[in-house]
């Protein structure tokens, strides 16, 4: 894999924290004839195995980033954003005449390594298409969802209901955020935020030495 890696000598999408796709520098005119080059295939799927390798951590680690059990709805926000470029991008660098080339190769040659780069790939596809239908409507409610993470308890009931009117759009009109699974768990981020709220501002100092009421009057 290292020597691998050394002969690779295009970067194909080099945008800071965003997946790289790496293309090892070989010749190939005729796929066909490539293809019956033995050492040529096992370093082809060496680079096929190294990129379903990263792909497959992509699609794997989908949600990773929004189940942190503090999490609020900016983090939502924030996770599609990011997430839809990763995946544009790596769905760009798959369109790639170096990769396509390679994938033709390999196709000729029958490899056993080229299934799960296919699957994972059309994971890739389908993921971007949804990440890109989130980032267009989870905008919509972010200056209330700033709104409520600087809010003091007593704000927080006149930020609801404008929050709560913009989730329930997104409910009614996106492809993706129209299950209860999505819904639960944005609206599980809202509650999230409020309770972090609400913890701001409880003084356990207060609390064990006796001074209760100070809290409960912040509350």
């Amino acid at each position: 894999l290292h020597k691998f890696m050394a002969g690779c000598t295009e970067t194909v999408f080099s945008m800071k924290g965003s997946t790289e796709l790496y293309i090892p520098d070989e010749e190939i005119e005729d796929v066909v004839l490539a293809a019956k080059d033995k050492d040529l295939v096992q370093r082809l799927e060496s680079a096929l195995i190294h990129w379903t390798r990263q792909i497959k951590e992509v699609v794997s680690n989908q949600e990773n980033s929004v189940r942190d059990e503090n999490a609020g709805p900016l983090d939502e926000v924030n996770f599609w954003r990011s997430r839809g470029l990763d995946l544009s991008g790596i769905r760009n660098q798959l369109d790639r005449d170096g990769i396509n080339r390679i994938v033709a190769v390999l196709e000729n040659a029958q490899s056993s390594y080229l299934q799960p780069f296919k699957k994972l790939s059309n994971l890739i596809q389908q993921g971007s298409v949804e990440a890109q239908d989130n980032v267009k409507f989870l905008p919509t409610p972010q200056p209330s969802c700033e709104e409520l993470a600087q809010a003091e308890p007593k704000d927080i009931p006149k930020i609801l209901p404008d929050l709560l009117n913009c989730i329930r759009m997104i409910w009614g009109v996106s492809r993706f955020y129209n299950t209860a699974e999505r819904l639960t768990g944005l609206l599980r981020k809202v509650s999230n935020e409020i309770i972090n709220r609400c913890s701001a501002q409880i003084d356990l100092g207060e609390i064990f030495d006796g001074d209760v009421e100070a809290s409960v009057s912040r509350l």
